[in-house]
């Protein structure tokens, strides 16, 4: 749940694009490339919110949720 809303027209069906350093990490033996998983340690980069009404784009800054589904 969040408490957030559209600054634009006030509407609250937005998308939340939250965007991470990631790293994917990959063992090499005898030459073959074996998919290991990702690094946890992900450096938090910015977070956007895009407007399902109105489309407008904006940058909230404090974003605190909780995912629901």
């Amino acid at each position: 749940m969040i408490n957030k809303k559209c600054p634009k027209c006030g509407s609250r069906y937005f998308q939340i694009v939250d965007y991470y350093v990631v790293g994917y990490i990959y063992e090499v033996e005898e030459g073959k490339v074996i998919a290991e998983g990702q690094d946890d340690g992900g450096e938090h980069v910015r977070i956007n919110c895009y407007c399902r009404e109105c489309h407008h784009e904006w940058h909230p800054r404090k974003c605190d949720y909780v995912i629901d589904e």
